[in-house]
């Protein structure tokens, strides 16, 4: 099992912006980590990177075709998938939920992953989609 500097470490990032501690930027490490690194990948629509066009999330499929309801989360989980287990410290994605967005609202979604990370432990990662 690998220890939980695996899930890496990084500034901390608050609302988009970096988060500063008695004069100093704040940093994250291990699952803390791990779950702002995997939000900003699900928030990053994809492609918009141009030094890294394959990351970030793809749902123009899931809101620009007519599906159902269960369809659309379907591609969502398939976009999910891709765009989570792109990250090297994501071994496997065991599961993800769709939940009802909160008070009907159809432009956000939450979204629960469970996931296996490099460190051998399964995390779950609460993440809002909104389009």
């Amino acid at each position: 099992m690998a220890s939980t500097t695996s899930l890496g470490r990084g500034l901390e990032l608050r609302d988009g912006d970096l988060v500063v501690e008695r004069g100093r930027l704040a940093e994250l490490s291990g699952l803390p980590n791990l779950v702002q690194a995997l939000v900003l990948r699900v928030l990053t629509p994809l492609g918009s990177d141009r030094f890294a066009t394959g990351y970030g999330l793809d749902v123009t499929e899931v809101f620009t075709r007519a599906v159902t309801a269960r369809q659309a989360q379907d591609l969502l989980r398939l976009g999910l998938v891709r765009t989570l287990g792109g990250d090297a410290r994501v071994r496997e994605i065991r599961d993800i939920q769709v939940l009802e967005p909160p008070g009907g609202a159809r432009r956000l979604w939450q979204v629960e992953v469970v996931l296996v990370a490099v460190d051998g432990a399964e995390h779950t990662v609460p993440v809002e989609v909104a389009f």
